[in-house]
C-alpha cells in the first residue's frame, strides 16, 4: 500500500496518523476476509455510503450499510477475491478529520450456494472521510464512482 501524506496542516500525533492508516488498511483487509461485521464496524454510527447511481437516499448508519452491502437474496453472495489501492493519498484536514482519496480495484465472485455464477472486477475513484470519535478513527463517509473500463 502506497501512502502519500500532506501533513502541512496537520495537528495530529504520529499515533493518530498511524491509526488512520490502519483504518484504511483494515477496510481493505476486512473486505478480503469477507467479514461483513468487521467492515461495518469501521464506520461511525453516523457513517454513510454515497454510492454511484444510487436511486435512493444516501445509506446512513451501520445497520443500513450492512443491509445495503451484505444482504443475501436467493442464497447469492459476492465474496471479494482481490482489493488493491492505487494512488491513495492521505489528506489531513484537522485534528479530528482526515480524507483518503485514490483509486481502488476490487474483484469478486457472484455465488449461489457453492456455485460460482460469475467473476467481476471494478475500478473506482474513492473518497473516504475519516473522523476521530473519542480515541478511535472511524469512517464518516465512503464515496466512490466507477471508472470506465
Amino acid at each position: 500500500m502506497g501512502c502519500n501524506s500532506d501533513n502541512t496542516e496537520r495537528n495530529l500525533t504520529n499515533s493518530d496518523i498511524e491509526k488512520i492508516k490502519n483504518l484504511h488498511e483494515n477496510y481493505r483487509g476486512y473486505w478480503l476476509e469477507n467479514d461483513s461485521a468487521k467492515v461495518v464496524s469501521l464506520f461511525s454510527e453516523k457513517g454513510g455510503l454515497i454510492p454511484p447511481q444510487n436511486p435512493g437516499n444516501f445509506v446512513i448508519g451501520q445497520q443500513a450499510i450492512s443491509e445495503w452491502w451484505f444482504s443475501v437474496i436467493d442464497h447469492t453472495t459476492y465474496p471479494i477475491t482481490d482489493f488493491v489501492y492505487k494512488s491513495d493519498t492521505l489528506l489531513i484536514v484537522d485534528s479530528k478529520t482526515a480524507i483518503y482519496e485514490g483509486v481502488s480495484t476490487v474483484s469478486w465472485k457472484t455465488m449461489r450456494g457453492d456455485s460460482v455464477l460469475s467473476t467481476s472486477t471494478s475500478s473506482s475513484n474513492f473518497v473516504t472521510i475519516c473522523i476521530k470519535e473519542d480515541y478511535d478513527w472511524k469512517i464518516l463517509r465512503q464515496i466512490w464512482n466507477v471508472r470506465p473500463d
